[in-house]
Order: C-alpha cells, then structure tokens, then sequence
C-alpha cells in the first residue's frame, strides 16, 4: 500500500523518524502478511487444525480488504 507520507524534515525529532520509519516498514510488508495468512489459513483448514485455520485466513482477508480500501481511498480521493 502506498501512502503519501510527507517526506522527513532534517529537524524531525528521533522518536518521530523512528516511528515513521516503522510505519513505512509495516506498511511495504502488508501483502507479505496477507499471502503467508492466507496460505497458513488454508494448509490450517486442510489439517483440520479448527479455529486457528479460521483466524489465520479471515487475517489473511482482512489484510486483503485493507489493501483494497487503501487503493481505493487513493483513486477516489485523486479524482
């Protein structure tokens, strides 16, 4: 998911680039996050493993929605 972060000043404080640098971080691994949920969800319900394999992919598909909101939350907003 791309956000339009603005970039860091040279007089942001430590604390504030370090979190900003944690949120771009988050946010470049969200696929990863949806792909290894979706598929430990599936290989969970072939296993019959129960309630985990439901939580790992509804995750899976949650992270899923997230990406799609966010795309179209950028479209929308750029027309």
């Amino acid at each position: 998911m791309k956000l339009r972060i603005p970039k860091r000043q040279p007089g942001t404080p430590g604390a504030e680039a370090a979190l900003v640098h944690v949120c771009e971080v988050l946010d470049r691994c969200i696929p990863i996050f949806r792909t290894v949920f979706l598929i430990t969800g599936v290989l969970a319900a072939a296993l019959k493993v129960g309630r985990t394999a439901d939580f790992l992919f509804a995750t899976g598909l949650l992270f899923q929605f997230a990406m799609w909101f966010n795309d179209w939350w950028i479209r929308t907003r750029a027309r």
